[in-house]
């Protein structure tokens, strides 16, 4: 994999109109080495239980977010901070058409098929993909590299597409808002009380099952989508089980710092493997 161009400018502004293709017609070569389809098939879209949330009509996306400043104002803020944390971005031709091949598929499937996504490769090692309000997608080298196939890079896109879909960073800007409004009353009120310290703690949970149900309902929305796109529905159990085995591989070496990695902002991982 070149690593020419490390730092040079390599978002891709991607859109259902410009990315007509047939799902999953061949495998593309990932970070150092290739792999072959032996043979093009369409998988039916599995069995997905229903969420409380439904994914949204309007999702803020790329098309939409300058009509939104705050929205405007994070997506900018947020993106410098993102490269600094992850090595800048990555430049390689390949990868980047390959990741647009498989967005464009799924965006063609999804509830909202006119979305505009900005895809960011990211040059880590570390295994992580994550998306902000406005349509930013961003997926490290390393996930490229630790995913077998095609199937399992579009679970890992259809999760994170499944976040703006439902408008997930809106929803949980809102209720950090409305977390962070209660705190300030509850502090005025009863100042430093164990009954203030309690509410406190009631906030923060509330705010950590509101994370997991977020990360399900993106799970339920990826693995549908996958299916209609004609990818295999089980690949997403599949990435899961390898990415558990290498994060428990890296503790134990310590190699890479474990807080930038998919997992360590995601729910119980058996639990997801199981749903999945």
């Amino acid at each position: 994999m070149s690593c020419a161009g490390t730092r040079k400018e390599a978002v891709l502004a991607i859109g259902a109109n410009t990315l007509g293709m047939k799902p999953l017609a061949r495998f593309l070569a990932l970070a150092g080495f290739a792999v072959a389809l032996a043979s093009c098939q369409m998988f039916p879209p599995p069995e997905v239980q229903e969420s409380g949330f439904q994914p949204s009509d309007k999702p803020i996306t790329v098309d939409n977010v300058g009509a939104n400043n705050k929205l405007a104002e994070l997506a900018r803020a947020q993106h410098p901070r993102i490269l600094a944390t992850y090595g800048g971005e990555y430049s390689d031709p390949k990868l980047e058409r390959m990741v647009a091949k498989v967005v464009g598929s799924l965006t063609v499937v999804s509830a909202n098929p006119t979305q505009t996504y900005r895809i960011t490769i990211l040059n880590s090692p570390n295994v992580n993909a994550f998306a902000l309000p406005g349509g930013y997608l961003y997926i490290t080298r390393g996930l490229l590299a630790l995913a077998n196939d095609s199937a399992e890079l579009a679970a890992v896109i259809a999760h994170e597409m499944g976040h703006v879909t439902a408008n997930h960073g809106l929803q949980r800007q809102q209720l950090e808002a409305e977390e962070g409004l209660a705190t300030k009353v509850v502090s005025d009120v009863l100042g430093d009380s164990p009954t203030a310290k309690a509410a406190l703690i009631r906030g923060k949970l509330r705010l950590a099952q509101f994370s997991r149900n977020q990360e399900l309902e993106a799970d339920a929305i990826g693995i549908k989508s996958i299916g209609e796109a004609g990818y295999d529905p089980f690949a997403a159990g599949r990435f899961l089980q390898s990415m558990s085995a290498y994060t428990d591989f890296r503790s134990i070496s310590g190699a890479t710092d474990a807080s930038l990695d998919f997992l360590a902002t995601q729910p119980n991982t058996p639990q997801r493997i199981d749903l999945a």
